[in-house]
């Protein structure tokens, strides 16, 4: 069956044998990704793999082959946000893109309605279709699975293609994506204790009820409820390197809240950040901000707007806490179907959870 493998279209973003009786073992492996860290995958012991690295730091195609018994492949591409700003598809953007392709594999398809099914990783969610083609020539794989699957900071592309769906592939390969792990841990210099604290790095410690973020240097203590945020590294180059920068999200909701601890002489006012906001945008691309208020939550002074995204509302919330010697640079995202309204009372609530405190001496 000739289908076509699943391609994000970067434009905000970056887009015969027995059936074993048993499930076979997995070993865990891992596939760099250069400054994005690497993709853990525990794959099926007896599976080949093969990278193919396209030039200009592209991502990746990782593939897999038998080493002997039924005939099939899978087709792996983790994607990543190609600037500093960009954003990933959210759940709604994801199952939109897997139901056009979807759409597409029907002309060849046996099935005469194709379900697009949602998947859950272990970071992340999906979505997927399955079809058989209804004539395949000689030598063509007759059944594939198509879809796409948020991985941490990644969103990966698959593509699984057997002769029927019984093949344990089919299962093999659905676990093996579910259970995967973006990994983004960053080597100690060398010569450098284990465990050593930097006094202006940012130390962050998560318990049952919250997520709590300070610098040793600052006065300031930050107290981010849980909820389903969960702490991940998108460090994608500029400043998002930064030793004090944080990144949290939560998929189900479609929040991201992410920002800076820094000196508060730093802090150059709401006017001049708005007016470095609007200058990297325009430059990154990004689309343009709309209904821009700046106002005042409790101690927070805040930028709220929209940026024109078709269909889609997609607010965000800049919010700047000054005090005790410390500038507390946040900002908070969230992408629905609702009204723009309804999405900044939700960012509201959200910064209104938010407590900062001076640290007790």
């Amino acid at each position: 069956m000739r289908f076509t493998v699943i391609r994000l279209l970067m434009v905000v973003w970056m887009m015969s044998g027995t059936a074993q009786a048993f499930a076979e073992a997995t070993a865990s492996r891992d596939y760099a990704l250069g400054q994005h860290g690497s993709l853990q995958l525990n794959v099926p012991a007896s599976w080949k793999d093969n990278v193919t690295q396209p030039q200009n730091g592209l991502p990746p195609t990782i593939a897999f082959g038998p080493e002997s018994g039924a005939a099939f492949r899978v087709l792996l591409t983790p994607i990543w946000s190609d600037r500093s700003g960009a954003l990933l598809p959210v759940a709604a953007d994801i199952r939109k893109k897997v139901e056009q392709a979807a759409a597409q594999a029907k002309a060849q398809a046996l099935e005469p309605d194709i379900a697009v099914q949602e998947m859950k990783g272990t970071t992340g969610m999906g979505y997927h279709y399955a079809v058989t083609d209804r004539a395949p020539k000689p030598g063509e794989f007759k059944r594939m699975k198509q879809g796409m699957l948020r991985v941490g900071d990644l969103l990966v592309s698959f593509t699984i293609l057997s002769q029927d769906a019984a093949d344990p592939v089919n299962a093999e390969a659905t676990a093996m994506l579910e259970g995967a792990i973006h990994s983004t841990r960053q080597t100690a210099a060398q010569g450098a204790p284990e465990h050593s604290v930097r006094p202006n790095a940012l130390q962050i410690t998560s318990t049952e009820q919250a997520h709590v973020l300070t610098v040793p240097a600052s006065r300031l203590v930050m107290r981010l409820p849980l909820g389903g945020l969960s702490l991940t590294n998108s460090a994608i180059g500029g400043s998002t390197t930064n030793p004090r920068y944080f990144h949290f999200r939560d998929d189900a909701k479609q929040v991201i809240i992410s920002g800076w601890f820094e000196s508060d002489q730093a802090f150059p006012g709401l006017k001049k950040i708005w007016e470095d906001e609007v200058t990297v945008s325009k430059k990154n691309g990004l689309p343009d901000a709309q209904r821009v208020v700046f106002g005042r939550l409790g101690n927070w002074e805040t930028i709220a707007y929209e940026r024109a995204v078709p269909n889609i509302t997609n607010s965000h919330l800049h919010a700047h806490w000054v005090q005790a010697g410390t500038w507390i640079d946040l900002h908070a995202s969230l992408t629905t179907n609702g009204s723009s309204q309804n999405a900044r009372a939700k960012l509201e609530s959200l910064l209104r959870a938010i407590v900062v405190k001076q640290k007790t001496p």
